[in-house]
């Protein structure tokens, strides 16, 4: 299963964590208090409020603030309600807040959050090529391959913009087979035009295996 933010623990005995992400480092927002794990409603919820949630797990820069249970219902108490933080708390339940367990939302309304995590990397291998060649990345501590199906522009698009290397670009489907093995980590990846980096993208499931070799994206950018 993919790795998750660790939970983080606090003097005050709250603690946090993420859940039901299907990705690294996202997940619905969760707060242990008074021995039930519970949500945040995402009335108020933005990208300040993740930014603390991320870094009080320790797991990078908040990419997104995710509502409506984007993430799927949690159960338990709605712990927090009309969330504003600053960005800068050291804990999320020490934002500015309607007041702990108050609130008039139900669990559709549930908050979640996209961090960047800490090792995530991308880049195209090829023999010769700046910006052409295999797309691989770097995650659960080793490179491996993506694959390809169903890739659209606007993920090739996506992906050579954030390796400078222009804003369009095509699977080439007609490269044969590569030597040697890579675990392959990822497919499906489905980029929106509201994303602003390939992990905000909703995919499957980060895990090995995610498709064969003769899947493996390779990408030319124009």
């Amino acid at each position: 299963s993919a790795p998750h933010c660790p939970i983080s623990l606090s003097s005050d005995s709250r603690q946090l964590r993420q859940v039901d992400g299907g990705g690294p480092y996202a997940g619905r927002v969760e707060i242990l208090d008074q021995g039930s794990w519970g949500t945040i409603c995402d009335d108020g919820w933005d990208l300040d409020d993740a930014r603390v949630v991320c870094r009080q797990l320790g797991c990078g820069e908040a990419l997104s603030a995710t509502g409506s249970a984007h993430f799927g219902v949690g159960s338990g108490p709605i712990w927090l309600y009309d969330l504003n933080c600053t960005g800068k708390e050291s804990h999320v339940w020490r934002c500015p807040s309607r007041g702990w367990g108050q609130h008039d939302c139900r669990h559709k309304e549930d908050a979640g959050v996209i961090c960047s995590g800490q090792f995530l990397a991308l880049r195209m291998v090829s023999e010769d090529q700046q910006c052409a060649g295999w797309l691989e990345v770097f995650y659960n501590g080793t490179w491996g391959s993506v694959c390809h199906s169903p890739m659209e522009d606007i993920t090739v698009s996506m992906i050579c913009r954030q390796l400078a290397c222009g804003d369009s670009g095509s699977l080439n489907a007609s490269v044969g087979l590569r030597e040697g093995s890579r675990p392959p980590w990822v497919d499906l990846i489905q980029c929106q035009k509201i994303d602003t980096s390939l992990w905000q993208c909703p995919s499957d499931p980060w895990k090995y295996s995610s498709c064969s070799p003769k899947e493996e994206a390779y990408i030319s950018c124009a």
